[in-house]
């Protein structure tokens, strides 16, 4: 007869208790995106790199160090960056910093250089990357060299898409990966980041 009582009251609890989780799940998701519209989800192993045949030219068989990438734009949130209007979250799997990391590793990679983490060889150059400003119509990023322990290059770049009509998830994901691509095309065709690897 316990036993039936205690059965009857867990189900009475359980039932409030399964609500209770499903809105805390559903309030945590709207928090993490800031209650936007839409969410589209970003894979750093989907970003495909596309290099002209004349920078794959230049940097194959050259070195780097990918040492540090940091994100400094307030407007952002650790996994996530937002359309001017806040209509749209585009939510990267790990932190931002590491997604345009593996981004610009994967496009070294393909250009056939050999990318390193901390080499101690002070002449291979030293690259930092600073995300200044980030949202779906515009990344804005400084790009920091050291070599020979002393700063040899540092510049900020802006690369732009085209306004989003905020309707096709599928089109805004290929958007954002061909906005890494700009990124990465606006510092490895720079005449001179290139006079660090001469």
């Amino acid at each position: 007869m316990r036993t039936e009582k205690m059965d009857k009251v867990r189900k009475v609890w359980m039932i409030p208790a399964r609500r209770f989780a499903f809105i805390s799940l559903f309030v945590m998701a709207g928090f993490l995106t800031g209650c936007a519209d839409m969410t589209v989800y970003l894979h750093r192993h989907l970003y495909k790199p596309v290099l002209p045949e004349s920078i794959v030219g230049f940097y194959k068989g050259k070195q780097i160090d990918l040492n540090s990438f940091e994100n400094v734009d307030e407007k952002t949130r650790k996994w996530i960056y937002y359309s001017p209007d806040k209509r749209v979250a585009y939510q990267a799997a790990v932190p931002l910093e590491y997604f345009v990391m593996d981004c610009f590793r994967d496009a070294l990679w393909l250009a056939g250089m050999s990318v390193l983490k901390e080499s101690p060889d002070v002449n291979i150059p030293d690259t930092m990357l600073i995300i200044d400003h980030w949202t779906d119509a515009e990344f804005k990023f400084t790009v920091s060299v050291m070599k020979n322990n002393a700063l040899r290059f540092r510049n900020q770049y802006s690369v732009t898409m085209p306004p989003s009509d905020h309707a096709d998830p599928a089109k805004m994901e290929k958007s954002a990966y061909e906005m890494m691509n700009k990124a990465v095309l606006a510092v490895l065709g720079d005449p001179k980041f290139h006079a660090l690897f001469k």
